[in-house]
């Protein structure tokens, strides 16, 4: 374990480990030789008198004073370091996340790291603060004792290294068990907490649309982490068992082989009591460290699942050179790409160009890779194969400011700062005017939901936008991204929690925003198709169909059986409101 925290700190951070181990390491050493001192004075002083055991008094006197003197600078590094340490992993992790690919953060992996960074790192601080002395004491304290009481007799010291060997086997065996159920627990605390955060998020719909099952999957969920509480119990305990039961068996065997060396005259009885008190200071050490040995596991695994998060790879930024546009018309031109989450294809074989100026909209069934496309264009990942290019330059040779400078995404579950409802739309475009900001707010709607709000655009929104409507936080995304009007402007399922009023607002806004830039929608209403200057019809991971509107619903194919079905939902649900049954009601 100290290997691996090691690698993962920061050089300077590294070498005050380094440091703090030496230290430890040395008080270690110190504490073995001074209890082979010690069972070696009491040997000589009841063997042969005061006179014969002064040397060796007075070599115990200055051992124990240098073992106070090193455990005492040891111990105050000790929690310095583990303080530093907490502090480094901290800002290693926060600088790593922000490299990490967007399609990397699933909603388990985000549930994993809030878990990794408010309970892992901080449990971390306690191995260089608290667990790496006895740690260390359980390796160095015996051989150096071994070796001490060796003076006294060579078979005893062997015997006692040997013993150690033993116990430690039994520690491996008892830290093995604590981190099996580590990794049950873990996973179920993460499941806990996701369908927490969940449930949290989802109030303003559960309190109006109450389900069982929302309340069904979060009980499940915390009676799962409890279960698990008790399991972790019931399996480290018999671990710390049978480590007591092996010490205690190893101290018996160790005062029996004694008593047959004292029988067999092999053994003096004053160095067998020296012996004695040598071997029950160890005993006790060693069943000190049993204690903290299960704990030691459980910093193993949250230190393996630190190290998880900062071994996944940023996406490469790629040495390549750049090309000329394909043309002063084309801002995007995706050529022959496919992609698959692990073995599952997604996307195959995908050709487009997105115009420089106008907007285009991504239409297709369910699973069909509508949303894929759009996070492809904005580098969620990369293609399993083909290529994507921005004004000529392949996406993955674009460093991630130059290409997220030249992109607006809004997502379907967008996230929002704590902050203001300004701050948060602002972050997109920080030198815009008053008068920008307000036509953005106009543009997405947003500017009749402010006067429900007690402070208007400075209302506080929350962490995530907690304190705002689903289809409030999505105006606020949208307005961000009409703010920055960037050279490309993506909308996957923008429009999916607004009212049909404001979804043709923003509507409106985006082919606005489409007369000066190139903006791709995964279009939810028929509104915005009608209105797109071009129409990519998925299905399959394949586009099967491409053109204008007009176009498109005149010829057979996947698009008109779309715009049928969806003429079909809305007559139903004009049905419904009149409280006329449809086909197949009544």
């Amino acid at each position: 374990m100290l290997r691996a925290l090691h690698r993962l700190l920061p050089a300077v951070d590294a070498r005050a480990v380094v440091a703090l181990t030496a230290w430890l390491a040395t008080a270690a050493v110190l504490q073995g030789v001074v209890l082979g001192l010690a069972g070696t004075s009491v040997a000589v002083l009841v063997g042969t008198g005061y006179e014969a055991a002064e040397p060796w008094l007075v070599a115990l006197t200055l051992t124990a004073l240098g073992f106070v003197v090193v455990q005492g600078v040891a111990q105050s590094a000790a929690f310095r370091t583990g303080s530093q340490t907490a502090r480094a992993l901290h800002l290693a992790l926060g600088d790593h996340i922000a490299h990490l690919p967007l399609g990397w953060f699933t909603p388990t992996r985000q549930a994993e790291v809030v878990d990794t960074a408010t309970t892992g790192v901080p449990r971390l601080m306690s191995y260089p603060a608290i667990l790496l002395r006895p740690a260390i004491t359980a390796i160095l304290t015996p051989v150096a004792a071994a070796v001490t009481v060796a003076f006294l007799d060579w078979r005893f010291g062997v015997a006692l290294l040997a013993a150690s060997l033993v116990a430690w086997w039994a520690s491996t065996l008892s830290q093995h068990l604590a981190r099996t159920v580590d990794l049950r627990r873990h996973r179920a605390d993460v499941e806990a907490a996701n369908r927490v955060l969940e449930y949290a998020v989802r109030q303003p719909v559960i309190r109006t649309d109450r389900r069982s099952e929302d309340d069904d999957a979060l009980e499940r969920a915390l009676g799962e982490a409890a279960r698990e509480a008790r399991r972790s119990t019931a399996t480290v305990l018999p671990g710390l068992l049978l480590f007591s039961v092996t010490l205690n068996v190893l101290f018996a065997a160790l005062v029996a082989v004694g008593v047959l060396w004292v029988a067999g005259a092999t053994l003096s009885v004053p160095a067998f009591v020296g012996l004695l008190v040598t071997t029950s200071r160890l005993t006790a050490v060693a069943a000190a460290g049993a204690e903290l040995a299960a704990g030691l596991r459980l910093q193993r695994g949250a230190l393996d699942r630190v190290a998880d998060v900062l071994c996944v790879r940023p996406l490469p930024v790629l040495d390549l050179p750049p090309e000329d546009p394909p043309g002063t018309d084309v801002l995007v031109d995706v050529q022959g790409v496919s992609f698959r989450y692990g073995d599952v294809p997604v996307i195959q074989e995908v050709s487009f160009a997105l115009p420089r100026r106008g907007l285009t909209a991504v239409v297709g069934p369910s699973g069909s890779g509508k949303t894929t496309i759009a996070r492809l264009l904005a580098r969620f990942w990369d293609p399993s194969a083909g290529r994507i290019l921005l004004d000529g330059a392949d996406l993955r040779g674009l460093e991630t400011g130059a290409l997220y400078r030249r992109i607006a995404v809004v997502l379907q579950d967008d996230h929002l700062a704590d902050g203001t409802i300004a701050e948060n739309i602002r972050a997109a475009a920080p030198e815009a005017s008053p008068a920008d900001l307000a036509r953005a707010v106009r543009a997405a709607g947003l500017d009749s939901a402010l006067h429900d709000l007690p402070a208007g655009l400075d209302t506080a929104n929350g962490p995530g936008g907690a304190r705002l409507s689903g289809g409030q936080r999505q105006r606020v995304s949208i307005a961000r991204a009409l703010l920055k009007a960037a050279p490309l402007t993506i909308m996957d399922e923008a429009t999916s929690a607004l009212d049909p009023e404001n979804a043709r607002l923003v509507g409106v806004a985006a082919r606005d925003l489409a007369r000066t830039s190139s903006v791709l929608v995964i279009a939810h209403h028929l509104d915005t198709v009608v209105h797109a200057d071009q129409v990519l019809v998925l299905d399959r991971g394949r586009i099967v169909q491409q053109g204008t509107h007009a176009e498109l619903v005149g010829q057979r194919g996947r698009y008109r059986e779309l715009v049928a079905a969806h003429l079909e939902d809305a007559e139903d649900g004009r049905r419904a409101d009149r409280g006329v049954p449809g086909e197949g009601e009544g």
